[in-house]
């Protein structure tokens, strides 16, 4: 009877272990990258992506500043899987 009672808990485990269960994962990913030229001038790009349960998000900038001036620019929006958006886009140069 013990080895029954055994048996069958150990089948119960193993088949609770092999169902796949439902998991909301999340995914991110940042890219960066700063430049100095060689007559000072400095630029720097960089960009977010993350993706969730919830919908998805991007975002990006890019600046600079040298000799003629600086200047700047940047995105952002996201996206629930419903179908709302909202984003944005700015940019300026400075002289």
């Amino acid at each position: 009877m013990l080895k029954k009672v055994i048996s069958l808990t150990a089948l119960a485990v193993l088949a609770t272990l092999t169902i796949p269960a439902k998991v909301d994962a999340w995914g991110a990913a940042r890219v960066s990258a700063t430049r100095v030229g060689p007559y000072g001038g400095v630029h720097h790009a960089s960009r977010t992506v993350a993706a969730g349960p919830g919908g998805v998000y991007s975002a990006g900038r890019v600046g600079g500043v040298g000799m003629g001036g600086a200047y700047g620019a940047g995105y952002r929006g996201y996206a629930g899987y419903g179908g709302a958006y909202r984003g944005g886009y700015r940019y300026g140069y400075i002289r």
